[in-house]
């Protein structure tokens, strides 16, 4: 296959729209593709763990049994903490109080995390301590105090190995998160889970999936060295301008647009790698008839085969 490497993998954010990521991934893994970097947010965090496990394999099936009340259990909370959203509206009173009121309600959750724990205890239990692949794995959550991206490096030698840099120049983590702990933090989306807390010198932070946020943006200058860089988007250029109606679609309709935004600010970020890297990216084709939280098994295991015919697709172009 005509990549130069080292190869660094971008997974991006999504929800259930991971499952079509999911495909894709593991297509590109069955085809004989390898990573030497791996980084990720959200469910494309997920996603990078399970290619550092060497459990891509498995992602179909966890998929297709995937049920709503598997992942969603109903369990209202309140953070006190100083989230700040992305300043989408316009210049009229109603969307200014609109947002005013959406930025004190993203500091409920709905949702208990303790399935997310649950889901991830269980598979990667057995799993032992350490990587089944070379690789660094970057797992990308959000620091609301700092309103920064916050990054975990976990090289694969043990799970408690992490080295947990600020994006900026603030000093290393003292108590570095777990590997459970960072994957969970990166999937804390606001409004529907509740943050992970950390403590470094003596301070209190939240960690947040920053996906959703937009207001630091995350950037590809993780793979600097890297010849080439795959990227697989859960989100299309439509969804930059996705709109659904009643207080679901809502939600649906700040997250898609984000989520389309983040992906391509972290696309434009590509010029600023100076090891200037052949970077791909890789788009759902069509509509894949899922929100993003809507994890039943029917739909997401349909995305996970949109996925792989679209892996099959980008392969075939390498070869």
């Amino acid at each position: 296959m005509k990549l130069n490497r080292p190869v660094g993998l971008f997974l991006c954010g999504g929800g259930a729209l991971g499952s079509w990521q999911s495909g894709v991934l593991a297509e590109l893994v069955n085809s004989g593709l390898s990573f030497d970097a791996v980084a990720g947010f959200s469910i494309g965090a997920l996603n990078g763990a399970a290619y550092c496990y060497n459990k891509t394999g498995e992602l179909k099936d966890i998929w297709q049994n995937m049920k709503p009340g598997g992942i969603l259990h109903f369990s209202p909370r309140y953070c006190n903490m100083p989230l700040e959203l992305y300043r989408h509206y316009s210049n009229n009173l109603l969307s200014k109080a609109g947002f005013f009121l959406q930025n004190r309600l993203a500091k409920f959750s709905l949702f208990s995390n303790k399935p997310v724990y649950s889901l991830l205890d269980g598979w990667l239990s057995h799993s032992g301590s350490v990587f089944k692949r070379n690789v660094n794995f970057y797992v990308i959550s959000h620091v609301v105090e700092m309103k920064l991206p916050y990054i975990t490096c976990f090289d694969g030698s043990a799970m408690d190995n992490a080295r947990g840099p600020w994006q900026s120049s603030v000093t290393a983590s003292s108590k570095p998160l777990s590997f459970v702990d960072a994957l969970v933090a990166s999937c804390s989306i606001p409004s529907v889970f509740p943050p992970v807390k950390l403590t470094e010198h003596g301070r209190d932070y939240h960690l947040v999936d920053g996906g959703v946020i937009g207001i630091a943006t995350i950037n590809l200058n993780i793979f600097e060295g890297c010849r080439t860089v795959i990227m697989i988007s859960n989100t299309r250029p439509e969804d930059l301008t996705f709109t659904a109606g009643g207080f679901q679609g809502y939600f649906e309709t700040k997250a898609r647009r984000m989520l389309a935004l983040h992906t391509d600010k972290i696309y434009e970020s590509r010029v600023f790698i100076k090891s200037n890297p052949e970077v791909h990216l890789i788009m759902p084709p069509e509509n894949l008839g899922l929100r993003v939280l809507e994890f039943e098994g029917e739909k997401c295991a349909r995305a996970f085969a949109i996925g792989e015919k679209a892996a099959e697709k980008f392969v075939k172009h390498l070869r």
